[in-house]
């Protein structure tokens, strides 16, 4: 067999991949702002956007793409093309190996190892606990609901079973749309609400398999099936319990009805039909802005191709279908929150959480600059998550897209998802990052498929020498990433680096409330001092947004001194309590300053504002050891029939003397306090007497 060389090369190019305009600019986007990210690096630098641990994950990336270059894709190439019979003989065999298997079985296989690797991730990486107050607020909803109430009576001490992301003045829920905590109350139903989203991760496979084949075919289903299987994105964020699995889980479902529903019959469409609009209805009751993105997007190419085809009716029962979810979604607004239309997102932080130019909760100004800053973050964060590869993923996207050459209907729509998805969170204020760009994550199959379609393109048309080089550099890649231990980089070393992470969440707290063998008890659980001076502000009636502000702005000692002469004051209205507390002294140390104490997010200005109260506070972390979340522990309450809490053991966050408040309602039981000695992931915590 002749050797490859720069003419045959070259010929191939020609005759695989035709220069279209729009792919060529498209791949450009992709590289500039996936690879050269200095426009934005500027502001990248400011402190306050908390992404030093990007640039420095990006830095750690780069060397993983040159070193992998050099050490494993680049030596599998060579390597295949010094062997080009041998390797083209064990290649062909394995291809018609795997094409022998059914397709049915072959999906079912990919699926169930998406579905056993997220597991992994969530036993591995995570220990089966809820990490983020995102998911805590979920299943704590999700406990309300399985309690038999939509909310709860707002209990008379707050501040002492206040979380993030939940509302618990007037009534007590959290900020979630109702549809994700109502999934979650039915797996909790049947005891298995840790493997509803390895579940979904594994049905999200099937579902990008079904579209692909019904698209492209076998070739480019089967790589994007194994593509999605194998992305620790996905497999990471499938091991928690996020809500946005579940949505991925809905608009890839939409997604993979689409086909039938331009081109079956007329039975087939109607069926179609009714999926469509429960998977992007049930999508916008789970997470509104991302269902509503895949609802524009594929419901412009649905609108024009009902207008070309003349299924307006078909296209009618789309919007029947998805409106029932929708109208579900409105009846819960009314009874949480008052008003169909208002969200307990806009409840807890303001009519400022909402997406635009403004300032955002907090009183920061989100620019058209900052937008743009945002998109690349993501764009950069991409580039590890989506394969975790020694190439740079929006790399191999770009390549995917020069390859595919002329883009059809469906790499439009799939495209169009991703471009309006990344505008869309770009003009929202928050920067969502969890083992990735999360915001990025409901697109994530949609960036497989154009992947898996190009891959399939290529392994068809080219010449054999660029063949044996493509398959052999995505065999090294994917192995490499899976089996060596490279913290941060490859999926093993992704998952190595967020397993010792947010232990505080991860603390086993069941064994050492079983050995109170049911007794009457109050449980104090002992958090940072940071974390209780957010709190006693909650419990002052002090908002969310306003309370983080002012831990962020003011010096912490006097900040602290205010709140605790206002815990002693008669009522007052919080309006007047925020007035005063927005004279305490600002934080303005100077250079060099730094308080070296347990809690590193407590801030002082300098020594001297360490009044004798402050010492005390801060110097508790240290008396008490390690400290533990009290999120987690908020979910081992009992809910009463009056959705009361309830039960002999209830578990409160501790707050130091405030605490005597509680002696009026649970002073007829013994009191303990949860704690911990060190710091290692197996500490456990132990029932300590209350003193």
């Amino acid at each position: 067999m002749t050797q490859p060389n720069a003419r045959s090369i070259g010929r191939w190019f020609r005759a695989t991949v035709p220069l279209k305009p729009v792919s060529i600019i498209l791949a450009a986007a992709f590289l500039l702002f996936g690879l050269y990210p200095g426009p934005a690096l500027v502001v990248l630098d400011s402190p306050a956007w908390r992404t030093d641990a990007v640039v420095s994950r990006f830095a750690d990336e780069r060397a993983f793409w040159t070193a992998g270059l050099l050490v494993i894709v680049g030596p599998a190439v060579v390597l295949a093309s010094l062997v080009p019979n041998r390797f083209d003989r064990i290649w062909n065999a394995l291809r018609d190996r795997a094409g022998s298997i059914r397709d049915r079985w072959f999906v079912l296989g990919v699926a169930g190892f998406a579905m056993l690797a997220a597991a992994a991730a969530s036993v591995y990486a995570l220990s089966r606990k809820p990490t983020t107050s995102d998911e805590i607020a979920q299943l704590w909803h999700a406990r309300i609901l399985l309690s038999g109430h939509l909310s709860l009576p707002a209990d008379a001490n707050p501040e002492f079973f206040a979380i993030d992301n939940v509302i618990d003045r007037g009534r007590w829920y959290s900020q979630f749309p109702i549809a994700g905590p109502a999934v979650f109350a039915l797996a909790m139903m049947v005891h298995a609400a840790w493997l509803l989203n390895p579940l979904l991760a594994g049905l999200t496979v099937v579902n990008v398999y079904r579209f692909a084949s019904s698209v492209y075919g076998t070739a480019a289903a089967r790589a994007s099936a194994i593509l999605c299987a194998t992305c620790p994105f996905l497999m990471l964020m499938s091991g928690s319990y996020m809500n946005h699995t579940l949505v991925v889980f809905l608009t890839t479902l939409a997604l993979a009805e689409l086909p039938a529903w331009v081109g079956g019959t007329a039975r087939r469409r109607a069926t179609a039909s009714i999926v469509i609009g429960l998977a992007l209805g049930l999508a916008i009751a789970v997470r509104p802005l991302d269902g509503a993105i895949a609802a524009v997007t594929l419901g412009c190419f649905m609108v024009y191709a009902a207008l070309k085809r003349a299924q307006v009716a078909m296209l009618l029962v789309v919007v029947a279908a998805g409106a029932l979810p929708v109208a579900g979604l409105l009846v819960t607004n009314l009874l949480t929150t008052g008003r169909p239309l208002l969200f307990g997102y806009e409840v807890l932080w303001g009519a400022n959480h909402s997406l635009g130019f403004h300032n955002d909760p907090a009183g920061n100004p989100h620019t058209p600059a900052r937008a743009l800053a945002l998109a690349t973050v993501y764009f950069m964060q991409l580039n590890w998550s989506l394969f975790e590869w020694p190439l740079a993923g929006l790399l191999v996207v770009a390549a995917a897209v020069v390859v595919i050459g002329k883009l059809g209907q469906w790499e439009a729509v799939l495209l169009a998802w991703v471009g309006v998805q990344l505008a869309g969170y770009a003009a929202y204020w928050h920067a969502g990052a969890m083992f990735g760009p999360r915001y990025l994550f409901t697109v994530v199959p949609a960036l497989l498929l154009i992947v898996g379609r190009g891959l399939a393109i290529a392994e068809r048309n080219a010449s054999p020498a660029a063949r044996r080089g493509t398959v052999a550099a995505v065999t090294a890649s994917i192995v490499a990433s899976w089996l060596i231990q490279m913290p941060p980089v490859g999926a093993r070393g992704a998952a190595e680096v967020v397993r010792p992470t947010r232990l505080a969440f991860k603390r086993d707290l069941d064994a050492a409330l079983e050995s109170l063998q049911g007794a009457k008890a109050l449980v104090f659980v002992t958090e940072t001092a940071s974390s209780r001076l957010m709190r006693r502000m909650w419990g002052l009636g002090i908002s969310r947004p306003d309370a983080a502000r002012l831990v962020a702005t003011k010096d912490n000692c006097a900040l602290l001194d205010v709140v605790l002469d206002e815990e002693q004051q008669e009522a007052a209205s919080p309006r007047d309590r925020l007035a005063r507390l927005e004279g305490a002294k600002s934080y303005a140390p100077p250079e060099g300053w730094t308080l070296r104490v347990a809690d590193a997010a407590f801030r002082t200005s300098d020594r001297e504002s360490i009044t004798p109260r402050c010492r005390a506070e801060i110097l508790s972390d240290d008396a008490r050891g390690g400290a533990l979340a009290y999120g987690p522990a908020l979910l081992l309450n009992r809910i009463g029939p009056d959705g009361r809490i309830a039960g002999p053991v209830v578990v409160v966050a501790d707050l130091a003397e405030h605490n005597e408040v509680l002696r009026a309602r649970f002073g007829d039981r013994p009191w303990y306090r949860l704690e911990i000695r060190g710091n290692s992931q197996d500490a456990s915590p132990q029932l300590v007497p209350y003193q």
